[in-house]
């Protein structure tokens, strides 16, 4: 299965709106992707980055491993903050297309990371 980037993005920006302050599982993220297999994919990647504190349940009947997720973590804070505007997501997307439109998530990072200081001037 391949990576979707906005659709990691989505499910971060998710994450970091949630004040119930408790543990959101693959349903709750069912309006970003139909597809479960799929959502559950992009949580086990993102568990596996680090950029959310979550742990695994196990379930029958289930292809990738589910998980319930408690937060961002810093790493995943980080990722967020540097892609979190629409415009400067934009244009990193824009970027990645002239190599294929994927790219690790460190090199997404810093892509949006150099987008934002060239907003900046910097």
């Amino acid at each position: 299965m391949k990576r979707n980037l906005d659709l990691i993005r989505n499910i971060l920006l998710r994450i970091e709106t949630n004040e119930k302050n408790a543990t959101l599982s693959s349903s709750d993220f069912a309006d970003l992707e139909p597809d479960q297999n799929i959502v559950d994919y992009h949580l086990y990647l993102l568990e596996d980055a680090g950029y959310i504190d979550a742990y695994e349940v196990n379930t029958i009947g289930h292809y990738y491993p589910q998980y319930l997720v408690k937060w961002l973590t810093n790493d995943g804070c980080d990722y967020v903050d540097s892609i979190r505007s629409a415009s400067i997501w934009e244009k990193t997307k824009e970027k990645l297309a002239s190599v294929g439109g994927q790219a690790s998530l460190s090199i997404v990072k810093t892509i949006a990371e150099h987008v934002t200081m060239s907003f900046l001037g910097i």
